[in-house]
């Protein structure tokens, strides 16, 4: 396993030999992941750029573009003076630029990513947008290489901008639902796909002057006309600092608030992935909804979609305010007339996982914990592939205060509430003993708690049959605490 690499090969249409593109290079894409975004292919088919590790150190890579004509045997690192990820290497239209996004801070994952164009007879490069305070991870050029149209992370919601190529200007092309990745289908008009809380991934037309968008496809359509969705809403709260923080609240079917209904609080990953208008098949909000519960997304400190300061405000402090904005929202729900505040509970995974550690660790009003493949112990996560803290802030050698003061396992002392613990064997990013660690000591303090370990799953719940068990397992679990449905 050790010798295989990631490569670009070129297969003729008609047959023939295969070629191989950046093997003779000596350069293979990045080993943590790669997809088609990793390289293009200049219109004329010189030319490819790619990205590739740009330093030897293969812990900590530095993700570089490389420009390298097909057929040759060397490749030029066009961004080696960047210490941070340079990616989605893109070439324009008409041959002359090439169109890549850049980051800044080495080991921060949700640094601001600015598109940035190289001129290659020039062989200067230019950033677009400086002082846009928004991430762009995906783009495509516009037909006549003088902009560019992206899906971009914008305050919980995925929009449709397009960028101009000159100026840097940006015009939000779309408003309310979700967009992915646009296509060009000629003239003003885009293929993207769109879905929201309420519908997956539909095929949609948009026009690129006003945003009108036109269906392609139909579906899911029978499945959704005979499932009965509840309602969802966007409502602000102020969180830690008095920052406003937004939160998504989903409402059961048939919703009346003259009754009272108990909450599911859903603490999202990442941490720095916000929640978006969007459709989910793991932790679907509107499934938990249908089961009688009001559930909320919280996007607090260090969520992605509201600016770099916001994003950066929780490092190298995971803990403080993000936790202070999650007592914020379940004080906002107390408050509402509607909400049983005997009938509460609580859970996320990964980094969300982490949080609800945290909050098994003090004092709050959650009948139950729903904790799944959660960062418990700060100083064995360095042994994982996804260990966020070190290459920024140093290992706990260096600096053992930060991790000593976030971890949620120096607060056992405290844990008292049902917890489920679910985890996998095949999770790398945050290995499963962090969840066996977790679930011993609850057991160790005769915590009514259980772990359901899947051998054959990751960091996610994947496999169909797999996601139904989780689903009723954390159904039963949640009920046996906060029973669903109005009173």
């Amino acid at each position: 396993m050790k010798n295989r690499q990631a490569h670009v090969f070129r297969i003729a249409a008609s047959g023939g030999e295969v070629q191989a593109v950046t093997q003779p290079l000596g350069y293979e894409l990045p080993r943590a992941s790669q997809s088609a975004s990793s390289y293009d292919v200049d219109s004329k088919e010189q030319y490819i750029a790619f990205t590739a590790n740009g330093w030897d150190n293969q812990v900590d890579a530095k993700i570089d573009i490389f420009l390298a004509r097909i057929g040759g045997d060397s490749a030029e690192n066009l961004t080696s003076d960047n210490q941070a990820p340079d990616a989605n290497p893109s070439f324009s239209p008409d041959g002359k630029s090439l169109a890549f996004t850049r980051q800044r801070i080495h080991g921060f994952y949700a640094d601001t990513a600015k598109l940035t164009i190289y001129d290659l007879a020039k062989k200067t490069s230019r950033e677009l947008a400086r002082n846009w305070d928004r991430s762009v991870s995906n783009f495509v050029w516009t037909a006549d290489s003088r902009g560019f149209y992206s899906s971009i992370d914008d305050a919980a919601t995925q929009r449709l901008y397009h960028i101009d190529a000159k100026s840097g200007k940006t015009r939000a092309i779309t408003q309310a639902t979700s967009f992915g990745q646009p296509v060009l289908a000629g003239g003003n008009t885009l293929v993207a796909t769109n879905d929201s809380f309420m519908y997956p991934a539909r095929l949609v037309t948009v026009d690129a002057r006003n945003g009108k968008t036109t269906r392609l496809d139909s579906f899911n359509d029978d499945i959704l006309g005979n499932t009965k969705l509840g309602t969802y809403e966007s409502v602000t709260y102020k969180g830690a600092d008095g920052k406003d923080i937004q939160m998504w609240v989903h409402y059961p079917a048939g919703f009346d608030k003259s009754k009272k209904y108990p909450l599911f609080l859903l603490i999202h990953g990442g941490p720095h992935n916000a929640i978006g208008d969007s459709f989910s098949y793991r932790w679907n909000a509107q499934t938990f909804a249908s089961w009688g519960y009001v559930t909320a997304w919280p996007n607090f400190h260090g969520s992605s979609g509201f600016g770099q300061d916001f994003a950066d405000a929780i490092n190298p402090d995971w803990r403080t305010k993000p936790l202070a904005d999650i007592q914020a929202a379940t004080k906002w729900f107390e408050n509402q007339s509607w909400i049983d505040t005997d009938r509460m509970v609580a859970g996320g995974a990964s980094y969300g996982g982490y949080l609800t550690s945290v909050l098994l660790g003090t004092e709050h009003p959650f009948k139950a914990l729903l904790i799944h493949a959660a960062v418990y112990n700060m100083y064995s996560q360095m042994a994982a592939d996804f260990a966020v803290h070190s290459t920024r802030f140093g290992g706990y050698w260096e600096n053992p205060d930060i991790y000593k003061n976030i971890s949620p396992h120096y607060h056992a002392d405290k844990f008292n509430t049902p917890t489920l613990v679910i985890h996998g064997q095949l999770d790398y990013r945050v290995p499963v003993g962090q969840g066996f660690e977790l679930f011993r000591t609850l057991q160790s303090r005769g915590v009514e708690s259980r772990m359901i370990y899947f051998p054959d799953e990751n960091h996610w719940i994947l496999k169909p049959n797999n996601s139904i068990y989780w689903y009723n397992q954390v159904k039963d679990w949640m009920t046996k605490f906060a029973e669903p449905g109005a009173r």
